[in-house]
């Protein structure tokens, strides 16, 4: 078989496979069952290790607390049900196939959904599903993903009357950010998220941004470019220190927002496109030597790469040395934390990502042969890897052999964006 045909092969797998996990109240995409059975984690069901020592962690009082079920259950829906009505809208674009316009259009549906369940809490809420219900709790990653898929097909391949509801949304959606001062619930702790100049604030910006896409609004523009420019202002773009570690955003979220805001009436006010570039030359030097990234730091004054050790430490050990690729999740009871350049929960996510920043580096001219990179990664993530935890090098520590019981299919979704970025630009 033709590495052509295979990678095909996959994409429609995959795509069964995300679909088959749609389970949920409304048909709502789950996001972490478990992988032998794709039955999602029940109450009174032991929950993967350390799971509800977590939640028990982090959770603030402004919030009911998830279970460890509810958690698992719709933690990472927003995320999932983003990335793969992207995928599709990709491929709509590709093959017109009904079946791609289906599939976008379950996930729209979905969003509309879960904006519907929200407004019971405050109008314009787009929270995370946990447990399947109406939840105030939001993040910086789930919030440009999946708003800015949301408008795309809004704009792209919704009918009047999907549109109509799409900007009625997007309205309300620009307005809960504003009416709230940028108040964020994570994790049931308020948090003003523009009070920091990180580069990950620019994820809830794209969102404001993005309701100003849709209904004209320039309020939407103008809050949304403010803060943007206190981004640019502080140096945080493209990195948010020195060194920074290799992980997700770098290997394609920093960067697809880069690209969005260069197509905006910012697009003159920073080099947006060099941005991808960047990130591009930062995670080619973090590539093992099966072509995928590693966990690490980049020093972008020195342009080099240095990959964690491996091993357990100290969380004040993990914190000095730059990790947060692990450290929220793979904690033990003691206190430590397992670090490693190859073996992390986060792993399959920073690789499936590459190929999408590779073929997004492409197509602003930076590597004419980023796609054979993108391929190579592509060909690399079989079934297996769509694990919470990928055990690549057989190095995982045994207190967390039970994560290899969770089925993530925001993997399976990116990995189908990567897909067809590059059946897009007919490259296989």
């Amino acid at each position: 078989m033709s590495d052509s045909s295979l990678l095909a092969e996959r994409a429609a797998h995959y795509c069964e496979l995300i679909l088959d996990v749609a389970c949920g109240p409304g048909g709502l995409i789950i996001s972490f069952p478990r992988f032998d059975t794709r039955r999602p984690f029940q109450e009174g069901e032991e929950p993967p290790l350390y799971t509800q020592d977590r939640l028990d962690r982090i959770w603030g009082g402004n919030a009911p607390k998830a279970t460890a079920a509810e958690s698992l259950y719709g933690e990472n829906t927003l995320w999932v049900t983003g990335w793969f009505l992207w995928s599709q809208i990709l491929r709509y674009r590709t093959t017109r196939e009904q079946e791609a316009l289906d599939n976008a259009r379950k996930c729209f549906r979905d969003l509309n959904h879960i904006f519907r369940l929200c407004r019971q809490i405050e109008p314009g809420l787009l929270g995370k599903p946990i447990g399947g219900r109406a939840s105030p709790n939001t993040s910086n990653d789930q919030a440009a993903c999946p708003v800015l898929f949301y408008v795309q097909y809004a704009q792209e391949m919704a009918s009047p009357e999907e549109k109509a509801e799409a900007v009625e949304n997007m309205a309300l959606h620009g307005e809960y950010y504003l009416r709230r001062n940028w108040v964020m619930v994570h994790h049931g702790n308020l948090a003003r998220v523009v009070e920091s100049t990180h580069t990950s604030v620019m994820k809830y910006l794209a969102c404001v941004h993005a309701a100003y896409e849709l209904t004209g609004q320039t309020r939407f523009r103008d809050a949304a470019f403010k803060y943007l420019r206190q981004i640019l202002a502080a140096g945080n773009l493209p990195w948010p220190s020195n060194p920074y570690e290799i992980n997700p955003n770098i290997t394609y979220y920093y960067g697809m927002l880069c690209d969005y805001w260069s197509r905006t009436e910012m697009g003159k006010e920073a080099n947006w496109t060099g941005f991808v570039g960047e990130y591009w030359r930062a995670t080619q030097q973090a590539f093992d030597e099966e072509g995928l990234p590693r966990f690490g730091q980049y020093d972008h004054v020195q342009k080099t790469f240095t990959a964690y050790p491996e091993g357990w430490m100290n969380r004040e050990e993990a914190i000095q040395l730059g990790v947060v690729s692990s450290i929220d999740i793979s904690q033990d009871p003691t206190g430590k934390v397992w670090v490693s350049p190859t073996s992390a929960p986060t792993r399959a996510l920073s690789c499936v990502f590459a190929p999408a920043l590779a073929l997004l580096a492409r197509a602003h001219g930076f590597d004419e042969n980023a796609h054979k990179a993108a391929k190579r990664i592509l060909l690399r993530m079989d079934e297996e890897s769509l694990r919470l935890w990928w055990n690549l090098d057989g190095k995982m520590p045994v207190e967390w052999k039970s994560l290899l019981n969770i089925f993530a299919p925001e993997v399976a979704a990116i990995w189908l964006v990567g897909y067809w970025m590059g059946r897009w630009q007919g490259v296989w």
